[in-house]
């Protein structure tokens, strides 16, 4: 306690001594106050990259101390965006006119891979950026939460030039003359020789005749006076997590007359207190329950935007192999175009031989304008969806690229992976690994700690107050506090629970709110069962479909080397022609669209098992310890 003292008067002997240069300074030179606010002002304007700067290292810490805690949480988490970086550098480019795209040229244009439309997504996409800023503001909610339980630090400077006016009753010249008059009566006499009976009857007489004269009275005037006052104060304040709260106060006051006698006022006083609760609001558990509650919310972030990198990696894979589909498509199709005009152009030579009727002639030219007009919509198709593709990379539509077309050919030679885990086992995993149901179970504990408050609430407060304050001594000795003479106090206050009312209604609505969340927990539960068996029902589907469609691909290809082979002999039929070309195209698209769902099926399914970790590219990492060789 000696210590504490000793600090205090420290302290306060060179907050006073500071405060006395102010003052004398500003006495000397009335403008320089404001002149230093201003200047003060202005550079703590150009300041504000610094406030920036803080608040970004206290919100990057916290979420590189809390990223162990959350698997696939990638390092170097930042919200800065790199405008300098191009996305499209060092990037092939096309050299040769597909003439498939008509005359759409798209020679000159980046081909982007998956690996960098998954990079360019991760650093241009609008959503995910959108995503890392609501970590970043839960993160930085924290950052007030924890500053409550720190020395909190208050200071406050203030100076004023004061006018007043005062009436001052002064006597009148007659009054002041009579008076002195009377003074001296006896004096007189002993030097004249004149009585002072007669003396002070010929006074009576001067004062009578000022009397009726109005000469006697008084007189008021007002009297400006001007002075110099000046305040600091100075403080800490400490709450502890047991519900406490410590807090010390110095305030110095200064007055400086300028006007009459230059009389200096000056006083301080260091005040402090301490108040814990004892029954309501005692203990960490209650008294920290918000920045418990903070930190586990900054977790629960950190989750759902783990969990979230996991869907967004998902959603631009399928977007980017949607865009290979429309492009497959296309090229199907413009093949199936090119060959029905060859077809064609052999019909009409055994047509005009009289070998073919024109009702099979016009049946032909037909299926070449369908297959024209299926080539020019999937032509279309193609290229809203790269447009569409481009959006959610975060680019311009303007800009010129295509997508990697080798990524489709990787697809068909490595053909499908299979898994040998079943529904069962993969959401016992999902269970044991998904990051959204962490939340929803973790939140009835959270639903449970707050009925805990809500009980507590209800108890009366009874707290514990101890103050203490001293004051300077005289009234220019304000640089030295007299701790000897100083005053303290302890004392209990208690706030009987009289009305109840609300935090009756609180608690209710806590129990209420403990039900709903154990209600949430049970159905996230069955969600990711859910999620967990209809994906492993969409790959195993999309494996069968794959299957039926390579099947279906070699009978078309059979055939239509069948068809072309009769019509060059004159013996097949148009119908059969034009039916044969139209299932093969079919079939060629069906093969991609099976394929490129089984990957996203694989995918998904990792996604729901949870077991699909994100590298900070956006790349995912090849899961094989549940893939059947």
């Amino acid at each position: 306690m000696s210590a504490l003292t000793g600090y205090l008067g420290s302290m306060t002997k060179q907050t006073v001594t500071i405060f006395v240069q102010y003052a004398r300074f500003s006495v000397f030179f009335p403008g320089a106050g404001c002149l230093a606010f201003l200047l003060g002002t202005l550079l703590g304007g150009c300041a504000t990259t610094h406030y920036r700067e803080s608040a970004d290292k206290e919100v990057y810490g916290i979420v590189t101390e809390k990223s162990p805690d959350v698997p696939g949480m990638p390092p170097g988490f930042t919200i800065d965006q790199d405008s300098a970086w191009d996305p499209l550098d060092g990037l092939e480019q096309v050299t040769e006119k597909d003439p498939a795209l008509g005359e759409n040229d798209e020679v000159g244009a980046h081909i982007v891979p998956l690996e960098r439309a998954l990079a360019i997504a991760v650093r241009r996409n609008r959503n995910y950026q959108a995503q890392r800023e609501s970590l970043y503001l839960q993160a930085l909610s924290l950052t007030l939460d924890r500053y409550d339980y720190a020395p909190i630090f208050s200071g406050l400077l203030s100076g004023g030039y004061n006018r007043t006016t005062r009436d001052v009753t002064r006597p009148t010249d007659f009054s002041a003359a009579l008076g002195g008059a009377n003074a001296i009566i006896d004096q007189f006499e002993s030097l004249t020789g004149t009585p002072a009976t007669l003396l002070n009857d010929y006074a009576g007489l001067v004062a009578a005749a000022g009397t009726l004269a109005g000469a006697d009275g008084v007189r008021t005037e007002v009297r400006n006076e001007r002075s110099l006052s000046g305040q600091t104060r100075f403080g800490t304040s400490v709450l502890l997590k047991g519900g406490g709260r410590f807090a010390v106060n110095l305030t110095s006051n200064f007055l400086r007359f300028l006007t009459g006698d230059d009389r200096v006022a000056t006083s301080s006083a260091l005040v402090a207190s301490f108040t814990q609760p004892i029954l309501r609001g005692a203990g960490r558990k209650i008294a920290a329950e918000r920045l418990t509650q903070a930190e586990r919310d900054v977790l629960y972030s950190l989750r759902s935007f783990t969990r979230f990198r996991k869907t967004f990696t998902v959603s631009i894979c399928s977007q980017y192999y949607g865009v290979l589909q429309a492009r497959d498509r296309l090229t199907n199709n413009y093949n199936s175009y090119l060959r029905f005009q060859e077809n064609l152009k052999l019909q009409r030579a055994l047509a005009a031989e009289g070998r073919k009727s024109q009702s099979d002639l016009g049946l032909l030219e037909q299926a070449e304008l369908n297959a024209k007009n299926s080539w020019i919509n999937s032509l279309q198709s193609y290229k809203a969806s790269l447009d569409r593709f481009k959006i959610q990379l975060g680019l311009s539509t303007d800009a010129a690229i295509i997508l990697d077309m080798a990524e489709l050919d990787r697809l068909h030679q490595d053909g499908l992976r299979q898994f040998n885990v079943s529904p069962e086992d993969a959401a016992k995993v999902a269970l044991a690994t998904r990051l959204d149901y962490y939340n929803a179970r973790d939140r009835t504990i959270d639903a449970k700690r707050r009925v805990m408050v809500a009980a507590d609430a209800l108890k009366p407060g009874l707290d514990l107050v101890l103050t203490g304050n001293a004051g300077s001594t005289g009234t220019d000795n304000f640089q030295e506090i007299d701790f000897q003479r100083g005053r303290w106090s302890a004392g209990l206050d208690l706030d009987l629970p009289f009305d109840q009312k609300a935090k009756r209604n609180n608690y209710r609505a806590a129990l209420i709110g403990l039900e709903r969340a154990r209600r949430e927990e049970s159905l996230a539960e069955d969600n990711v069962k859910l999620d967990v068996r209809e994906a492993w029902r969409d790959l195993d589907r999309a494996r069968l479909n794959y299957e039926v469609a390579r099947v279906s691909l070699r009978l078309g290809e059979r055939r239509v080397e069948e068809q072309e082979l009769l019509a060059e002999l004159g013996r097949a039929t148009t119908r059969d022609l034009v039916d044969a070309q139209d299932d093969l195209t079919s079939a060629r698209n069906n093969l991609t669209d099976e394929l490129i769902n089984h990957t996203i099926a694989r995918l998904t399914f990792w996604q729901d098992m949870g077991i699909l970790f994100i590298k900070e590219d956006g790349q995912w990492e090849e899961v094989t310890d549940a893939i059947t060789p």
